[in-house]
């Protein structure tokens, strides 16, 4: 069953959508609208038996798909897709008259396209199928935004092809596009869409009044706090990317101060390696790094930080237990590796030797 209009998200398109582009190739050619589809859970016939028919109806065949769904209607009489097919191809198969006034937006929809421009017709409805259909919650913003600039491009050219502005105005919804959703709804209004008996049209219409979307005194500033909404999501999500990313590239470390060490953490990002201890804070940048080099002395390895000039910083990787009991002991030290590997991750630093990172290029 397909889920109402209200449940569309910016995450879940899928019942409007769906319920949209399911006869796309019919709707995109037929002169009138299909009957509106009720609310009960009849079984319904196979996908691969109505993928048959819209393999025929892709391919111009519309007698041998008419003459299938008249007989999977006998077996699945109150199938709702099938009941709606087949009164589009009945109205397709039959001699064309004039639609009366109340469906002149229809007739308008449904112009025939030809050549390239059928093909792109028929790409953007896969695209729409593919952003309702795909389970990578990652994919369907990327095919949603696809969709949207690839159909106003295409509506230039054919601004009377209804069934894509009533895709946009779905799509408009899931992506928080008021600006859209309003373009789009006033096509529909301006096509005749409030006369129409389609019961998923008037819906859709309905979203867009709720939301505040019909009214061009308001949509600019709706736009305004949704594209603010979307900014300050954006610049949440790259702090916690920032923190995530700060906090796998923290080493409990020791730093040795002159005969003794100060025990403390040292992070590595792309720019530098902050260490902070009980003894002191050192900051060291990226830019003026000659080399990192690992040495032992006795069972303590560690890295020595050479800056271009200036003192050496000797860094050894730590256990955080060994960090907080503050005792340089065999079992609380960890590999000089642990550190050189963000070296070269973070820094992209390079190995001159089996000891020695350098900058990329250097000599």
């Amino acid at each position: 069953m397909q889920k109402p209009l209200t449940a569309l998200s910016s995450t879940c398109l899928c019942g409007l959508l769906a319920a949209l582009i399911c006869l796309a190739p019919l709707h995109a050619q037929t002169p009138a609208n299909a009957p509106a589809a009720n609310n009960s859970s009849p079984a319904q016939a196979p996908d691969e038996t109505t993928a048959k028919i819209t393999s025929l109806v892709n391919a111009g065949k519309y007698a041998e798909a008419q003459q299938l769904t008249t007989g999977l209607l006998v077996a699945y009489p109150d199938d709702q897709r099938l009941i709606k097919t087949k009164a589009l191809l009945d109205k397709m198969l039959a001699a064309p008259s004039a639609p009366p006034a109340n469906q002149q937006w229809a007739a308008s929809a449904s112009a025939a396209l030809t050549g390239e421009d059928k093909l792109d017709y028929s790409a953007l409805i896969e695209l729409a199928r593919q952003s309702q259909q795909t389970t990578d919650p990652d994919d369907q913003p990327k095919l949603l935004k696809q969709f949207m600039e690839e159909s106003a491009e295409f509506l230039k050219r054919h601004p009377e092809q209804m069934l894509l502005w009533q895709l946009r105005a779905a799509a408009a919804i899931g992506m928080v596009q008021p600006v859209d959703g309003f373009e789009a709804g006033q096509k529909l209004l301006a096509a005749g869409a409030m006369d129409s008996n389609d019961a998923g049209l008037q819906q859709l219409l309905a979203k867009l009044k709720i939301l505040g979307w019909m009214d061009e005194d308001k949509v600019k500033a709706l736009q305004f706090q949704a594209d603010e909404a979307r900014r300050q999501q954006a610049e949440a999500a790259e702090r916690d990317r920032q923190n995530a990313d700060r906090a796998q590239n923290t080493f409990p470390a020791a730093h040795a101060d002159g005969f003794h060490y100060g025990y403390g953490h040292i992070t590595i990002d792309d720019s530098s390696a902050v260490y902070t201890g009980s003894d002191q804070t050192i900051h060291m940048l990226r830019t003026d790094m000659r080399e990192v080099k690992s040495a032992c002395f006795s069972y303590i390895c560690g890295l020595y930080f050479t800056p271009k000039n200036g003192r050496k910083y000797f860094i050894v990787a730590m256990t955080e237990n060994a960090v907080n009991s503050r005792q340089m002991e065999r079992n609380g030290i960890r590999p000089p590796a642990v550190l050189g590997n963000a070296v070269v991750s973070k820094w992209k630093f390079v190995s001159a030797d089996n000891k020695t990172l350098t900058p990329a290029g250097s000599k």
